[in-house]
């Protein structure tokens, strides 16, 4: 089955329309500790928000496959496209769409809400550090 790489780049950022206080692992994608190791832009161990930021930039793309500058309905294939009132795509829109226009702008996607960063920032150090994405790796296990 064709897994849809709009739907995972989705989950981290977003399913991420759950509140960082929701349940350990709640609404965090399985690819959210990946993601957030991927973020590490100058291969420190660590990421800070920043560095999530700037990636966030560059997978931009992977959502705007059409290059109309809004994450919509029309950027899924057309087999996805009856998930766009799903409760995933719901969720991202909710948390992200700061306009109510009912799309996400790069903008929104950029600098929208970080879940996943802040359920692994134990410490509120603004940086998530290997040990940190362990503890949340095995929050998402349990």
């Amino acid at each position: 089955m064709i897994r849809l790489t709009v739907l995972s780049a989705a989950a981290l950022t977003v399913a991420l329309a759950l509140p960082a206080t929701a349940a350990p692992a709640r609404g965090i994608p399985d690819n959210a500790i990946e993601q957030l190791r991927s973020a590490d832009r100058n291969h420190d161990g660590q990421v800070s928000r920043a560095e999530l930021v700037g990636y966030r930039a560059t997978q931009w793309s992977r959502f705007d496959r059409n290059g109309d500058g809004h994450f919509s309905r029309d950027d899924l294939p057309g087999f996805a496209q009856s998930r766009w009132d799903g409760e995933k795509l719901a969720g991202l829109r909710h948390a992200y769409d700061r306009d109510g226009d009912g799309m996400i702008s790069r903008a929104e996607f950029v600098n929208g809400p970080t879940p996943a960063f802040d359920m692994a920032d134990a410490n509120r150090d603004g940086l998530v550090s290997e040990d940190e994405l362990r503890a949340l790796s095995a929050k998402m296990r349990n």
